[in-house]
């Protein structure tokens, strides 16, 4: 090969080398460069794992009722009412409750249970009583009652002549003759539109002695 040649050749191969683009370090930019698939972005499913839904409850709460009582909406009222305070107070029974089954359970407090008896949902078993009213003037009426860590509670509606109408509840002392609290219900407010067979299952239950031999406690 002649000399002159070989001179052009290598002249040819330093600019080549001299219009590669370099990176900063020195590299070539190809060498420097990552790999497409590298710095392509991730796919959706890649991108983030998927959230887990949330765990279902181990038992789906009862379901509210009409705002009238805190009974639950697949329980009976057997009575209740609006009291001061925007308080509730309510008597309420399970579906086809009786003595040996079912449940019948006392609720107080605004918009949900602050007190409750029993706690439980075991059967009634004699823990409520029903106590027939009567007074002057042809009135009369009803009560319902149950004792509790010494303290008797008394649910009562008493109707009369003239649209005289008074419900209301006591909180007294086991065997005092005076009432600790006395809590009215608000006009209007009252339930107690129970059926035939709740009523005959709520008349079953035994009587106040208390109330029956006194009448109700006097109003402090």
């Amino acid at each position: 090969m002649k000399a002159s040649n070989l001179l052009g050749l290598a002249l040819l191969t330093v600019l080549a080398g001299c219009n590669s683009p370099t990176a900063p370090g020195g590299e070539s930019a190809a060498a420097s460069a990552p790999a497409a698939a590298a710095t392509a972005p991730a796919s959706e499913a890649d991108a983030a794992p998927a959230t887990a839904a949330p765990a279902a409850t181990e038992a789906a709460a009862a379901p509210a009722g009409d705002g009238r009582s805190l009974c639950a909406a697949n329980e009976d009222i057997v009575f209740a009412c609006k009291l001061g305070g925007g308080q509730l107070a309510s008597i309420c029974a399970s579906k086809g409750a009786n003595e040996q089954s079912g449940y019948v359970y006392f609720a107080q407090g605004a918009g949900r249970a602050e007190y409750r008896f029993p706690a439980d949902n075991s059967a009634p078993a004699g823990r409520f009583k029903r106590t027939q009213l009567g007074f002057a003037g042809n009135s009369g009426g009803y009560a319902y009652s149950f004792e509790d860590a010494g303290s008797k509670r008394i649910f009562y509606s008493i109707s009369g002549e003239a649209g005289m109408q008074e419900q209301g509840l006591m909180t007294v002392a086991a065997g005092a003759a005076t009432a600790d609290s006395v809590q009215a219900c608000e006009s209007g407010s009252v339930v107690d539109d129970i059926d035939d067979a709740l009523f005959k299952f709520t008349r079953s239950w035994g009587r106040d002695d208390a109330i029956d031999r006194s009448g109700l406690p006097a109003k402090s």
